[in-house]
This record gives structure tokens, sequence and C-alpha cells, in this order.
């Protein structure tokens, strides 16, 4: 049923005119109070508004305390995005997260900040933004013990053993955690930001961030797939955690029975105070 019903509102979604393929509709991005909107709440310096004839990726950063994603990161990532097709648009939220709140409602469980009925992202992501922008979470992570400045992911546990990571994406949201050097920094987000379209490549010869994570980049034919997979972007793609095909490609071999499951799913200290 569930899948039905998913089936049904991604028809129900997708009727509508969107020639550049970015997933927001053309009457959207010729909607000057949606713009308006847009620029009273990110302001002018960051967003520079829509054009229907070009792929535009806006990514919503939302900080909790004190994190923060470099300015060099961010004009690494224009550049990059620029340079393939992409007009990549970063907009800082204008209000941070208290992070005592945070860890206390959420903690670091990738489950509660991004998925859950009651996940960060479902209470507190304008239902406005969820359709026109991936959101990226940022978050300190852990503040002590053998997993400082990690998440815990659930679905990761199912693969990987004890399901620490320093992110995690669900198709049109991502969580990153941690403070890294502005290298690995750069390439923690532009890794979570491809998954909005993109799975992991197991091809040695693949050196971009999807592959063995030398280079700050992506291989041709998978910019390419970003490209014609901004449609991502919408809430009911598919993409987010029970259908998201990467997460499923590359477990279903494998797939835990329920005994890994129910280990998998609670989180013992995720949630902080």
């Amino acid at each position: 049923m569930p899948v039905g019903l998913g089936s049904t509102a991604y028809r129900l979604d997708r009727s509508f005119r969107d020639v550049d393929g970015d997933g927001v509709p053309d009457s959207l991005e010729s909607d000057a109070e949606f713009e308006a909107w847009l620029t009273s709440v990110f302001g002018a310096d960051q967003f520079s508004g829509f054009d229907p004839t070009r792929r535009d990726l806006l990514v919503d950063a939302r900080y909790i305390g004190r994190t923060r994603i470099r300015e060099r990161t961010k004009a690494r990532l224009v550049e990059l995005f620029g340079a393939n097709g992409i007009h990549f648009q970063w907009l800082d939220y204008p209000d941070r997260y208290d992070r005592s709140t945070f860890e206390r409602r959420y903690g670091y469980d990738a489950s509660e900040i991004l998925w859950s009925p009651l996940s960060f992202y479902h209470r507190e992501i304008e239902r406005r933004l969820k359709n026109v922008a991936l959101q990226l979470i940022v978050v300190p992570g852990f503040g002590k013990g053998p997993h400082r400045e990690y998440l815990y992911s659930p679905w990761t546990k199912f693969d990987s053993g004890d399901g620490y990571v320093s992110g995690f994406n669900t198709g049109n949201r991502a969580v990153v955690a941690g403070r890294h050097s502005h290298e690995a920094e750069a390439k923690l987000v532009l890794h979570e930001i491809a998954h909005y379209a993109l799975c992991h490549s197991t091809d040695p010869a693949n050196t971009g961030v999807m592959g063995t994570g030398d280079e700050l980049d992506l291989q041709a034919d998978e910019w390419a797939a970003l490209r014609d997979g901004l449609g991502a972007v919408r809430d009911t793609t598919g993409f987010d955690i029970a259908f998201q095909r990467c997460l499923w490609a590359e477990q279903w071999s494998t797939l835990p029975g329920p005994d890994r499951i129910a280990a998998a799913v609670g989180c013992a200290g995720c949630r902080v105070g």
C-alpha cells in the first residue's frame, strides 16, 4: 500500500511543466511573490533568483549551535557545479538552532534528524522549501567518547557494523557532522549532496568523492546523472529512506533479518541531556 500511495503521489506531484528539468515547476520559477519570499528569507546576497531555462540546485543549510561551513568551501562548490552545468546557490538559513535543545529533542540519530515522523526535517523545514531546495543540516556530532564528532545512522549499521558516520543523505535532505579540514569538509559536503541522485562507485578508477575520494570532483558520467537527476528535490520522488534506490541497491543482496534490524533501530545515548 505505501508503494501504491507513493507512486500515485509521485505522478500527481509531477503533473507540472519543468522545461529545465531541475524539479522546480516553471510556474514557481516565474512567480514573483515566491521569489520575493525566498529573498526575504535568505537575502538578495545569497538568493539570485530563478531562471526557467537554467538548471538550479538550491542548498538550504541549517546550522546547529556554533557549526559552520567555510566560505571557501561554499565558493569551491559553486564554481565546481557551475563548471558542470548546474547553477548552484548556497543559502545559509538566517537562524541558528540551539545545540542543547537540538540534542535533547533529536540527538545525533540520522533517523530523528532526517526521516522519522517527528524528525527535525519534518518539524522545522518550511513546506515551501521542501520541494525547491536540498536541506543540509550541519551538526556538531557527539561531544565525547569514541564516536566524537560523528552521528549515528541505523541504516548504515545494517552494513558497516557500528553505524557511526560523518554524514548521511536521504535524497532531498542530508546531514553532516564534525569539524574537518577544508579539503575534507568540501569532499564530505559534495559527497552528501551528490547522493541526491548518485550511488557509491566501486570502480577503483573513480577518484572522485563517490569513489576513492582522492579528488574533489565527480566523474563526467556522474555529473551528467546529477544534472538529469535534479528532480530529486521533490519530496515525493521516492528517494526518502524507505525507497532510496542507492540504499537498496547496495544492500539488497545482504538485506538484514529482523534481529539485525531490531538491533540497529535503537541508539543508546544519541539524545543528549
